[in-house]
């Protein structure tokens, strides 16, 4: 018996699957610094396409959606776009001002907050926020109108966000 052919047959195997990683990974690399130079040329346009909502000079800020649910004692998450028309170059901060339930009767500081980071938005364009929204654990189920208010140097808007509180 001679075994001397399948010993070959394995030997090219390996060197052919050898080679062909090696071109696997250099392709890999070329494609991967393709897109690392197309992200650092439109960085500033997919982040700004990524708001599913624009706030503009008639309405400067607004929700992707206005009524928003949340367990007691959970949070939840909420997009907001600031269009800067009088911020100046001053930091915007977007915060909860305050609450009132379905009889008008205004919720004590900290039952509902608000926490979003403060950021720079260029005079003239509109800025996302990524809010969280975090509802006590002892609320009630309920209704509750809060207001939200953007301000940085002598600007400030605000808007009203329906907050339903479920168990």
């Amino acid at each position: 018996m001679n075994k001397k052919a399948s010993m070959e047959l394995g030997i090219n195997a390996i060197v052919i699957l050898i080679i062909a990683l090696a071109l696997l990974g250099l392709a890999m690399a070329f494609i991967t610094n393709l897109f690392k130079g197309g992200q650092s040329k439109l960085g500033s346009l997919i982040d700004r396409t990524d708001l599913p909502v624009h706030a503009d000079a008639t309405n400067s800020l607004v929700f992707d959606n206005s009524d928003v649910t949340v367990k007691a004692g959970k949070n939840t998450k909420v997009v907001i776009s600031v269009y800067n028309s009088d911020f100046g170059a001053n930091d915007v901060l977007v915060e909860l001002m305050g609450c009132v339930d379905s009889t008008n009767t205004e919720v004590e500081a900290g039952f509902i907050t608000l926490a979003a980071p403060v950021q720079q938005i260029p005079l003239g364009t509109d800025g996302g926020y990524k809010a969280i929204i975090t509802v006590s654990g002892d609320a009630n189920p309920d209704n509750y109108i809060c207001t939200v208010r953007a301000s940085g140097g002598d600007g400030i808007v605000s808007n009203q966000l329906f907050v339903n509180v479920v168990r």
